[in-house]
């Protein structure tokens, strides 16, 4: 990814940019100001990827707070829940799975984060730490399981796959700014 991006940029500022705005909102979104939600642990394309990944359900969960359009179930609960319910962090990308898992939660919505691959660009040989990220998330309605937000995001960091990570989240969440 040959331009960084600041994560406090506008959907109608990446536009001006010429980058494509990757995200799609449901009419039913804007049906209620405000959606009790869950952020549901990350899933990975590869083990080493949901390594880098630790703890980022906590950044998405302050992200999505920011847009003013949720509020979140604490993460704790979430936790409690999953081993209460035996739920593996890899099967709850399921859409069913994950709407469930709400419900039992109380939430009205849920977000699903899918981390894609985390790369080096060998462009940057001379700066080790340099990496590029990608996402897709989700926000589901628990009540009908229909997807009110879908997102794709990608971030690049001269500060490593964590920094690269919340970048393309920031990016993907543009969408809900609107």
């Amino acid at each position: 990814m040959g331009l960084l991006v600041s994560g406090c940029m506008t959907a109608a500022q990446l536009a001006s940019l010429g980058m494509p705005a990757n995200y799609a909102r449901s009419p039913v979104f804007d049906s209620q100001p405000l959606w009790r939600t869950v952020v549901l642990p990350p899933t990975a394309s590869s083990p080493s990827s949901l390594t880098i990944a630790s703890g980022f359900d906590d950044y998405a969960g302050m992200a999505l707070l920011r847009t003013g359009h949720f509020s979140l179930v604490d993460r704790s609960v979430v936790d409690q829940l999953l081993n209460e319910q035996e739920f593996s962090y890899s099967g709850v990308v399921d859409q069913a799975t994950a709407v469930e898992l709400g419900r039992l939660l109380g939430a009205e919505a849920v977000m699903t984060i899918s981390i894609g691959n985390i790369v080096h660009d060998s462009f940057w040989a001379d700066e080790p730490a340099q990496r590029d990220a990608g996402i897709h998330v989700k926000i589901i309605s628990v009540e009908t399981s229909e997807v009110l937000y879908t997102s794709t995001g990608e971030g690049s960091s001269f500060q490593g796959a964590e920094d690269a990570l919340r970048m393309a989240l920031e990016i993907s969440l543009l969408g809900l700014s609107n």
